[in-house]
């Protein structure tokens, strides 16, 4: 019985680090993919004020379109143009500016997330396996390692039945 439960242990070890290595190799391939394209990363592409940071033209239309909900408590009536609104105060140089700041700032954030994500993921992976390794070992040193049980190595008999 007490060999049992070693091995049974033993096959348990093995089994969760090869779950947690296959877990890991998902990660660090998200993590690779987020460093590769850092704005399209988790977020979608998206600034902390909501406007998309995959490109200049996008975010501004955004953002004024932000601007003109805010003053009107939702979207824009009618007969309102965005040449009415105050988004309009901002030139193209501000908002360049903050757009550059934001996307700076978001890509910053994915990288050291990413970065973070893909060390940690990796080590994971090496102490797993590791484990791996070790109870592997351990199990076919054991004096009673039977890789199978003896009933699946012995031919099955066929009885008659006339």
């Amino acid at each position: 019985m007490n060999n049992r439960i070693a091995q049974t242990y033993g096959y348990a070890v093995c089994l969760i680090t090869v779950v947690v290595m296959l877990i890991g190799i998902k990660q660090v391939i998200d993590a690779a993919f987020d460093l590769s394209d850092p704005i399209r990363a988790e977020g979608g592409g998206y600034g902390r004020m909501g406007g998309p940071l995959t490109s200049f033209e996008v975010y501004k239309v955004s953002v004024r379109r932000q601007i003109v909900m805010r003053q009107y408590g939702g979207p824009a009536p009618a007969g309102v143009g965005q040449s009415q609104a105050p988004a309009d105060t901002l030139s193209d140089a501000e908002m360049r500016r903050l757009y550059d700041a934001e996307r700076e700032v978001a890509i910053g954030n994915v990288h050291f997330r990413a970065s973070r994500s893909l060390v940690s993921n990796l080590l994971l992976i090496v102490l797993a396996g590791i484990l791996f390794n070790i109870h592997w070992r351990w199990l076919k040193k054991r004096t009673d390692f039977v890789p199978f049980p003896p009933s699946a190595t012995r031919p099955t008999e066929t009885t008659d039945t006339r």
